[in-house]
């Protein structure tokens, strides 16, 4: 099972990678497909690397004495909000054009997304149904007013991309805010129900 999600984190970077300059001559496809495939490369990296991980073997009378200390991310939340930081940021037109004319920008985009997705994953197996539907409003929310401010604005925001091409991202960022949390629910439906019905 490992090896089918290596393949698959290696897949999305090689599409995000390989396919750079049609990927990002839109700015649609930039901040709605490339940026999701690295995010994605990430996340399937780090489910592959725990389902080949080997749980250290621990005595049962030491799992039964032993406290649980505070973490480092404890519940998700630091990770969470850092990925939530992260995704606000790449929602900047200047960045989209940064990561087009600056390599140091170009470096973070491609090294640190599928960082951001390493911690998302890690983030979400911690978090409880409560917190995972705060910041996944909260995303959704940002992700639509930020839509609308592209389909609002008379001016391009971009450098690197045409008014129309902005307005193609703004809908697509309101059609994002909208599919998420269907996609979401439809994944995470029992432990919803469970936790509506106690």
């Amino acid at each position: 099972m490992a090896r089918l999600w290596w393949a698959a984190a290696l897949i999305c970077l090689g599409i995000a990678a390989g396919l750079r300059a049609p990927l990002t001559a839109l700015m649609s496809l930039h901040m709605l497909v490339q940026i999701p495939l690295l995010v994605l490369a990430g996340l399937f990296a780090e489910q592959a690397w725990r389902a080949g991980a080997r749980p250290p073997a621990v005595p049962v009378e030491a799992q039964a004495g032993r406290r649980a200390g505070w973490s480092y991310n404890e519940y998700g939340v630091p990770g969470l909000l850092l990925v939530s930081l992260v995704g606000a940021g790449w929602m900047i037109p200047k960045a989209l054009d940064d990561a087009l004319t600056d390599w140091r920008v170009a470096a973070f985009k491609y090294l640190g997304l599928p960082l951001c997705g390493w911690v998302l994953r890690a983030s979400l197996r911690c978090s409880n149904v409560v917190i995972k539907l705060f910041f996944l409003g909260n995303f959704c929310w940002m992700s639509a007013i930020v839509g609308m401010v592209y389909l609002d604005q008379p001016i391009r925001l971009c450098n690197a991309y045409l008014q129309d091409d902005q307005d193609w991202a703004g809908r697509g960022l309101i059609a994002l805010a909208i599919v998420l949390p269907s996609c979401w629910l439809l994944a995470e439906l029992k432990p919803v129900w469970r936790f509506l019905n106690r």
